[in-house]
């Protein structure tokens, strides 16, 4: 899809109003909620890509709002490399989340991508919008997510993703600890014009926890990616991740 002037016009004024809900909540939608997350991995891997060159580790803050009852949320979400602070990536999104029925959830969102430390930014070779929606059951075994997302300007494609998380639970007379494994299938056919090749873009396999301290939540994790479109990544990877939390009503 061509990323016209009036395309990105109409994106912008959708934004501007998911920003004016941001910061100024419309009393209409009860219990606003605030979400502070930080988040450091030691490989910034996305979709099979190593986003920033030479395995370096990042940090990533993000600011989330919720409006209630009204499955609306919108969040501010950026990465830093710590290997020559390179601001790497500025994203705006405005998301919205609905139980269809007992166990089904769907979920769709609107995207907008910026590279700061691209030359010439913000310009169309340095930003991108992204559509998705996806349906979630975890009333069936290993709770199945399916979500499909597309790309209107650097990706100018689809990306779908398939993924399984069911929870793992350790109880003994002392100890309990809740596991929340995943397995994530990727499919792409983005970026075929930096020749990637469309087809299985990526195999994710994870585990992480969840620890409670003074009122934040602690979430290491444990990731390894098989990458079997080798022109996006011509190696696998394997990272660490430690995040930390605030929530408030």
């Amino acid at each position: 899809m061509v990323w016209t002037k009036h395309l990105q016009n109409s994106l912008h004024r959708f934004l501007l109003m998911g920003l004016a809900l941001f910061l100024f909540p419309s009393p209409v939608l009860s219990e606003v909620g605030f979400r502070s997350d930080l988040t450091f991995v030691s490989r910034y891997i996305w979709r099979g890509f190593d986003t920033i060159c030479d395995d370096r580790p990042a940090l990533q803050p993000s600011f989330t709002l919720t409006f209630g009852k009204s499955g609306a949320w919108l969040n501010l979400w950026s990465a830093f490399a710590l290997k020559d602070t390179d601001f790497v990536e500025l994203d705006l999104i405005v998301g919205y989340q609905k139980s269809l029925s007992k166990g089904v959830d769907f979920s769709a969102g609107l995207g907008y991508f910026t590279f700061p430390s691209m030359p010439n930014y913000p310009d169309k070779n340095s930003t991108t919008p992204e559509v998705y929606a996806g349906i979630s059951v975890s009333s069936l075994p290993l709770w199945p997510t399916l979500t499909i997302y597309y790309d209107f300007n650097l990706g100018d494609g689809v990306y779908l993703t398939l993924s399984f998380s069911p929870c793992l639970r350790l109880v003994n007379e002392r100890f309990q600890q809740v596991f929340y494994p995943i397995i994530q299938i990727g499919y792409t056919n983005q970026y075929q014009s930096i020749r990637v090749d469309p087809g299985i873009s990526d195999i994710c396999l994870g585990i992480s926890t969840d620890f409670g301290l003074k009122g934040m939540t602690f979430t290491p994790s444990l990731n390894y990616v098989i990458v079997p479109n080798k022109t996006i990544n011509n190696e696998n990877e394997i990272w660490l991740g430690l995040g930390m939390s605030w929530t408030t009503n």
